[in-house]
Order: structure tokens, then sequence, then C-alpha cells
């Protein structure tokens, strides 16, 4: 590659029509490299098998402004299209490939991929590409079969890597101790409607305008809504307080809501937990966290969250559950507070805190974090990295 020639980088995973956090760094990372790079996107004709995925639709409607069509090869469960994908890499003459990961699921078919892009371009002549595999996690969130050998492979098939968190980046030194490793940093979300007025986003929202928690994003056990939902009663003791819980529930549905019956706090005409089920469209995510004085995630387990981004891009402070990779995205006592995992006291004390301590403060410092952490400023991280036209960060014990 000429050293005025902008590189060509190959981002491997979901994009635009898939939905979810996943997609939507993807999309956003794509747009900014695609100021400096020739970028090419390398996405899914198939993601998830329909009896494999437990949501309404993998798909989203609101349009994204991509640096061109994604190619949509990849299947997750069909090795003629990971050698489809991989003709198709390899014809792009990349100089990097930047492969998504987040599930060992999709290991099989990044490995078959990449040897197949490999085999073709050694038998070319031509040279080989960087390849960056950007980990979202290394353990999965629940059990999956044959996790570490699938990831050692993985780890083995790739050259360097990316992360989000130190916690993960520790994951991976464990499995590769001489890893080539970046620690970057997760940029806000930048791609909703402007803010609004609290006050004007809950009445769009249908909510009185008093107090309000927000639990945001897909819905799973180790999330703690659940959590969440014990420590209510023992806040609302102390301050009048609404919880809004938006997003896709994909287990434990009705155990939450008898839950919430059985604690009282759907009662009356104004209950105390307001559920928005289903996916949040883009053009109306504003109104949820505009809606909101604090969001909340009291998670099990952990990895970098794009709702904590999206929550500094409105000004929300957070409490999250002390979790390293959670924990290092939101400052105690500046944008939010951090407790422990798994204990509904002081989930409790701290949201009371929060509203009977300095509100305008821990506002100031979610807005502070939002304005750090720009998409500009990871690309200007990520391109010498990927280029290797800086030393590589040395690993660290």
């Amino acid at each position: 590659m000429p050293p005025s020639s902008p590189p060509r980088i190959v981002l491997v995973g979901p994009f635009f029509p898939y939905r979810g956090g996943i997609a939507h760094f993807n999309n956003r990372l794509a747009q900014a490299f695609a100021e400096r790079c020739d970028v090419r996107m390398l996405s899914f004709h198939r993601q998830y098998p329909s009896l494999l995925f437990p949501g309404e639709t993998q798909y989203e409607d609101t349009p994204w402004d991509l640096p061109g069509t994604p190619e949509r090869i990849m299947d997750s469960v069909n090795p003629l299209a990971w050698k489809k994908a991989g003709d198709w890499l390899a014809a792009q003459q990349p100089d990097v490939v930047v492969l998504a990961h987040w599930i060992p699921f999709f290991v099989p078919a990044y490995l078959m991929m990449l040897r197949r892009m490999r085999n073709v371009l050694k038998a070319q002549g031509a040279p080989q590409p960087e390849v960056t595999l950007f980990l979202h996690n290394v353990h999965p969130h629940k059990p999956f079969p044959f996790t570490n050998p699938l990831m050692r492979a993985l780890i083995g098939a790739a050259d360097s890597y990316f992360t989000l968190s130190g916690h993960i980046s520790d994951d991976l030194r464990a499995l590769k101790p001489e890893a080539r490793v970046l620690e970057a940093f997760h940029p806000v979300y930048d791609i909703f409607e402007d803010a609004v007025p609290a006050a004007e986003a809950r009445q769009q929202l249908g909510l009185p305008d008093r107090p309000t928690l927000l639990f945001f994003g897909v819905i799973r056990r180790y999330k703690g809504l659940d959590l969440l939902v014990e420590a209510l009663p023992k806040v609302r003791e102390r301050v009048d307080v609404q919880l809004l819980v938006s997003g896709e529930f994909y287990e434990d549905e009705e155990e939450v809501k008898a839950r919430v019956r059985e604690l009282g706090l759907d009662a009356g005409l104004e209950p105390a937990v307001r559920f928005f089920p289903g996916y949040v469209p883009n053009e109306e995510v504003h109104l949820h966290f505009c809606a909101s004085d604090l969001a909340v995630q009291p998670y099990r387990t952990a990895t970098p969250s794009g709702v904590v981004q999206t929550a500094f891009y409105f000004g929300v402070p957070l409490v999250v559950s002390d979790l390293g990779v959670l924990a290092e995205m939101v400052p105690d006592g500046e944008a939010g507070y951090v407790v422990p995992p798994e204990d509904v006291d002081a989930l409790a004390d701290t949201i009371v805190r929060f509203f009977e301590g300095d509100q305008a403060k821990l506002i100031d410092g979610a807005k502070a974090q939002g304005d750090r952490y720009s998409w500009d400023a990871l690309v200007d991280e990520l391109l010498p990295f990927f280029t290797r036209s800086e030393p590589a960060p040395e690993p660290t014990a």
C-alpha cells in the first residue's frame, strides 16, 4: 500500500437492516472510517436462525446513511456461504479486516471465511491483510458449548485485537498473553433525535411528570431488572419515583410482571412501573432517556454498554453494578454511582442518594462524559493501530 493511499478496511459483522447495539456500533464505525478510508462492509444474509432468536424481529426500519451497501453474504449456519464470504473478502484486496465478535456461535463461520480468504490470496500471490478481532467480550453472558476451544481458535486466527474495556483485554491475555491489543473506548451514540425537556418527553410517553428511573434495552435475567423491581418499594418510601422499563423481553417477562403486581407497584391510575415492551425505534429513543432522571443498570454480568453511552449523550447519570467494565465507563460520584452487584439494599439506597443529593453535579458529569468520547477520537486511535504506523502497545501483565 503506497504511503499516500488510504487504507482499505473491511468491517465484518451485522449492519443495517439488522438492529441492536452490535449493528449500531458497526454502522457508526463505518461512517466514521469512511471520512478517512476506503471502507467496505460484509454483513449477514442470515444472522440467527429463527429458531434461535428469542425476539420479534432481527431487523429495524430506521434507515442509516452508510458509506455504501453492506454485502450480505454471511450465513451463520451455511458453510457454502462461509466460503463465498471468504472469496468476496479476497476479491476486495483489503489492507485490514475487522471482525466484530460477541458470541461463540459465529466462530466456525469466521474461521472458515478467514481460511478461505487467506488461501485465495496466497494462491494469487497477493499480500495478506491485517486481521483484527474486535472483541465485545471474550466470555459470553450465557454458557455456550465449547466456548474456550472456540475462542482459542478465533483468537489464534487474528493478528491483533481491540477491546472497549481493560477487563476484556485481561480476558484476552489470559488466553493469549502476547496478544497485540489496543484498549479503546465506546463512543457516545450520536444517532438519535435531539433532546427535549423532561416534561415534554413524559407527556409524549403518557407518563406523569414526576421523578423517573429508566431501565432500557433487551431484557434478560443477567441485566437484573428483577433486582431493580425489588429495590423500588424501598426507594418509594423516600421518593415518589416511577420506573420506565423500555425494551423487548427475551426472558422472565411474566415473572417480572407478576412480582410487580405482588409488590403493589401497578396499583391505581398511576402505577409505579410503566412498561414499554418491544424494540424502541431510533426515532423514539430520545423520549425515553429525556423523560428519565437516572438510568439504572443492575447487571449481574456485563460487557461494554451502548446504554451507558446513550445515557451520556442525553446527559443522564447512571447507577451501574460494580462489574469492572461498567465501573470503567461510569466514574463513581461524578457521572453516576457504582454499586455492588445483586445488592438490592445498596441499589435502593444509592437511588435515593441521587434524588436527595446533588443531582446537578452528576448531570453535568454525565454531559462531560458525552462530550469526551467521539467517533472521530476512536478512529484516531484505531487507524495507526490497524496500519501499524506506530508501535503497538506492549501487553501488560
